[in-house]
Order: C-alpha cells, then structure tokens, then sequence
C-alpha cells in the first residue's frame, strides 16, 4: 500500500511539473501571438509607405523626364 501511496505522490509532482511547463507555454504562445500581430501591424504600415514612395519615385521620373526633354528642345533650339 504504502508502494501505491508514494508512486502516487511521484506521479503527483511530475503532473505539477508538466501542467507548470504547459503554462509557461501557453504564455509564452500568447507573448509570441502578440509580437506577431504587431509585426503584422508594422509590415502593413511599412508596405502603406513603400506604395507611398513608388508613386513619389514615378512622379519624380515623369518630372526628370519633361526636364529632360525640355532641355534638349532648348540646346537644339540655341544650335539653330
């Protein structure tokens, strides 16, 4: 009986062990879940500001552009 009793009782503590680990894990899922929102979050906003700037770099070449051809109807127009 007393067997019985004390494999019990090591049973006992070694399912505190695990449900204490099993905790630690869910919390430390939940932590991660979290990050992973704000990460998500981030990556979003950074993607709003890369969009942003291509239509910034776009406008900027149509403008290098018309210089450009400006500036080579005025060097045609002073050589004639």
């Amino acid at each position: 009986m007393d067997e019985v009793l004390d494999d019990n009782k090591k049973l006992a503590v070694e399912n505190k062990k695990v449900s204490d680990r099993e905790k630690i894990l869910e919390m430390r899922v939940k932590r991660l879940e979290t990050d992973n929102k704000e990460l998500l979050k981030k990556i979003n906003t950074d993607q709003s500001e890369i969009d942003i700037l291509k239509v910034r770099v776009a406008e900027l070449e149509e403008e290098k552009t018309r210089r450009d051809e400006k500036n080579e109807y005025f060097k045609m127009k002073t050589k004639s």
